[in-house]
């Protein structure tokens, strides 16, 4: 059926002797996706449908390999597609969720987009978060690198268990970025109702062509509702819950800004500002051999020793204040000048704080360096990215430095 009918048809269709109208995306399997006139998405199998007529799509969705859509509100943003749940679909035979074959069908199977103008869209990769690697944090810095040149803002759509890894990478890998760079994704797959993902999708770009936001920044859900998103500095946000719309939350930071369920946006007063007259720098390179090590009580030491060993530089998400097991500090004093270590916590929330107890102050003696209230998994982006761009001393004094607003004396929470 698919040779014959092209996406985003205006179809209609009787099903069990139900007559529906709407627009054909794509045949998965057995059934038949459509986006019905009320917005929802409905799957039909194949053998109880009946096509009572099939128009040709509007102009607009003609070009499905590259699509350009041209309005008058907004421009020049190219949405990145990277995968994740925004580019997926439910297998309605599994009921597991499967990347898109095309990226423009999760983008442009909602009418509503077409108002915000003058947007190109680019599949980079099609891969669940969880495949992420530095390699592909390269890939998309040398991307948005390339485009922000031309004139762009960026909209990156990626999956969200690891969205905050890829955002504070981006943030780090380009410096004084001329244009925004914003990431989005969706709790909850494009054919669901109740998906977040055009919400999410719209809000992002209209931040990207409209603001004169610098941070690297993420897009996502303030709560359960459709009444407000959430606008998180890259280096600060994280992922707080499995599966809930609202799951990202800036940690150590208020958030930069809100938007409305209209496109208002209001930034607050803690964001960077696009400053084009400082020169636009790419960092493309990143050390992949940098451990994220997380303490727990009675953790083996020749576990704990291996990942020291084997790594250029490690991280430590300690307990409390950012301790450890007294005898793991002592065997860590041994790489005072060769490895570069790290101290955040697991408590995420407040500073780490290495002067209170002897146990703290032991880890200092033996060259850690305490990363005050920064994230650990950003630590970990920002650690392999000083050592993949710098010489060694210099990354060991750029690491607990603030270099993008990961790091603040200032107490929020």
């Amino acid at each position: 059926m698919s040779e014959t009918i092209k996406f985003m048809s205006k179809v209609t269709l009787k099903w069990k002797g139900i007559t529906v109208s709407g627009r054909y995306i794509n045949e998965i399997g057995d059934f038949i996706i459509i986006k019905l006139d009320n917005g929802y998405n409905m799957s039909f199998k194949k053998d109880g449908i009946e096509i009572i007529e099939a128009l040709e799509p509007d102009a607009q969705f003609e070009n499905n390999n590259h699509k350009k859509v041209n309005g008058n509100k907004v421009g020049g943003v190219v949405i990145i597609g990277t995968g994740g749940t925004i580019a997926s679909y439910v297998d309605y035979k599994t009921g597991a969720v499967k990347p898109l074959k095309n990226f423009q069908e999760a983008l442009f199977n909602s009418e509503e987009l077409e108002t915000l103008g003058n947007i190109e869209d680019e599949i980079l990769f099609n891969i669940f978060s969880e495949d992420m690697e530095p390699d592909h944090w390269i890939e998309m810095a040398r991307k948005a690198y390339e485009r922000m040149k031309e004139g762009k803002a960026l909209v990156f759509a990626h999956g969200t268990d690891t969205m905050s890894f890829s955002a504070s990478a981006l943030s780090f890998m380009i410096e004084n970025n001329h244009y925004p760079i914003i990431f989005t994704g969706s709790q909850r797959s494009s054919d669901r109702p109740s998906s977040d993902a055009y919400f999410n999708l719209k809000g992002a770009i209209k931040l990207a062509a409209t603001s004169d936001l610098g941070d690297v920044s993420v897009v996502m859900h303030s709560d359960m509702s459709d009444d407000f998103l959430s606008i998180h500095k890259g280096v600060r946000v994280r992922k707080m819950h499995t599966s809930r719309r609202d799951a990202f939350k800036s940690i150590n930071d208020i958030e930069l800004g809100r938007i409305d369920s209209m496109l208002n946006i209001k930034l607050n007063d803690n964001y960077r500002k696009i400053k084009r007259e400082n020169d636009m720098i790419l960092y493309d390179k990143f050390e992949k051999m940098v451990s994220l090590i997380y303490y727990y009580p009675g953790m083996d030491k020749e576990i704990f020793y291996k990942q020291i060993d084997k790594s250029k530089g490690s991280i430590i998400a300690g307990t409390g204040l950012g301790h450890i097991k007294n005898e793991f500090v002592h065997y860590l004093s041994q790489y005072r000048d060769e490895k570069i270590i790290g101290v955040t916590s697991q408590c995420l929330y407040g500073s780490v704080n290495l002067n209170v107890y002897s146990t703290g102050r032991n880890m200092l003696s033996a060259g850690l360096i305490p990363l005050k209230d920064m994230l650990p998994e950003t630590a970990y982006v920002k650690l392999g990215f000083l050592l993949g761009n710098f010489e060694f001393q210099r990354a060991k004094e750029l690491l607990n430095t603030d270099m993008r607003g990961e790091i603040s004396d200032r107490r929020t929470n």
